[in-house]
This record gives structure tokens, sequence and C-alpha cells, in this order.
């Protein structure tokens, strides 16, 4: 198996930590949130990995020289010198991988015990052309599914706490064919799976309403993502 990790982002919600560090290696409990990631991926049977950096990127280069040292995974390194948002940058990686085999996309602040390996199987099941990671959780960014999960749209409005509108996870799963076709190297994912939804494509979605998951975009989230660890609600690996 496969997968990306877009770690390109600028942090500043993370300010000061991340003045100087990138986002990607600001630790958990210790543990950079990029190591905890490739070992969970790892330890879920993934082989290859292609990490995206910007902010500070010679740290993140440096850090997986070292961590190829004490791992199996092939490591890839892609620099941006421009951020190229979420689309453009997992379709910058796909020169690394020359076939059409899912890949999985994870942004790097995000901590969760989702099993890899089940949302790929699901995925390939479906037949789709991405499948997202969803969940009910307040957001001002809602995405709307029917009731077999297929993507609609964005909803346009606040989530509300019932219906069908839910908010992506910052996970996802691709087949690269639908990236390639972009003509244009800076773009949003979600934007392209609108396009796609609306051409008749397959977008579904994966919820995991219920399951651990947690967003680490701010130094508050950063506190009870070590008290969740602390707890035993999250395991690091």
């Amino acid at each position: 198996m496969r997968a990306m990790i877009l770690a390109a982002g600028l942090g500043t919600r993370l300010r000061p930590l991340t003045n100087r560090l990138p986002k990607a290696l600001v630790p958990v409990a210790g543990v950079p949130m990029l190591e905890i990631l490739l070992q969970r991926m790892e330890l879920a049977g993934f082989t290859q990995v292609a990490v995206n950096a910007h902010h500070v990127a010679s740290q993140v280069k440096d850090f997986l020289v070292q961590f190829r040292q004490r791992t199996t995974l092939q490591l890839y390194y892609s620099y941006e010198p421009i951020i190229l948002n979420t689309g453009g940058g997992i379709k910058k990686m796909l020169d690394f991988f020359a076939d059409e085999t899912p890949i999985l996309v994870h942004n790097v602040d995000i901590l969760t015990a989702l099993d890899y390996g089940e949302l790929v199987r699901h995925h390939i099941a479906t037949g789709a052309q991405a499948t997202l990671v969803i969940h009910r959780h307040a957001t001002d960014r809602p995405l709307t599914f029917d009731s077999n999960n297929q993507f609609l749209g964005r909803a346009h409005r606040p989530m509300k706490s019932q219906g069908s509108d839910f908010s992506f996870c910052g996970i996802q799963v691709i087949q690269p064919s639908l990236f390639r076709t972009v003509k244009e190297n800076i773009f949003y994912s979600i934007d392209l799976y609108v396009k796609a939804a609306a051409s008749g494509e397959i977008i579904k979605g994966y919820d995991i309403s219920g399951q651990y998951w947690r967003d680490i975009g701010t130094l508050d989230d950063l506190e009870m993502a070590a008290r969740d660890i602390k707890q035993d609600f999250f395991q690091l690996p």
C-alpha cells in the first residue's frame, strides 16, 4: 500500500512553536507528528510514503533521511517552493508513483485510531475515484452526502447536528488518474471532488463518527492530544 502525507502547511495556529519548526515536527507527547504517522502507516502494512514540505522544509528532509535508517518504508520527499494547496501537492507527489493503485492521503496534523487498511479496502470495494473520511463535527465548511455516502458538494451553511452534512477529517483515498487529468498545478482537492461528483464520478464518504480523531491545529489541540495519549484514548505506535 502507498500513502502521501500533506505536511506543507505553515502551521500559523501553532506559533510560536512553528516559528522555526515545521508543523510536521511539532511533538505530540514527545513524538513528532510526522513520526507518529509514519510509524502507524508502517504497522498498517504500507510500503511507500511520500511527504511534501514548504515551511522550514530542510528540517523535514533531514528528518526523513534519519528516519530511513530505522524503517522498512520507502520514503519520498516533495519540496514545494510555493504552496500548491492540497490538490496541487497530491498531483506533484504522483511523480513518485507510476501506476493507478489507490493512495492514502493524510494531513500531517491529524491524530486518529482509524484502521487504514480497512479504509483502503472499502475504497476499492466501492469503485470510487476518491473516498473522503468524514464525521459529524461542528464546522463552517460542511460537506453534503446522500444516504449512500455519495458526495454531493459543499453545504454552504454551518453544519447542523443532524442531516446529511459532515466535516472532512483530513484523510482520503484517491485514484491517481483523477488528479492526473487536472491541468492546474495549484488547487484544492475538495474543489476537484465537487466537479467530479457533478460530472457523475463516484466520490464517497467514509463515516468515522464516534471513533477517535483529533485535529492538532492549535496549541490547545496539542495540549488535549497529549492528554488523550496520557489517558489512553490514543496509543502511540
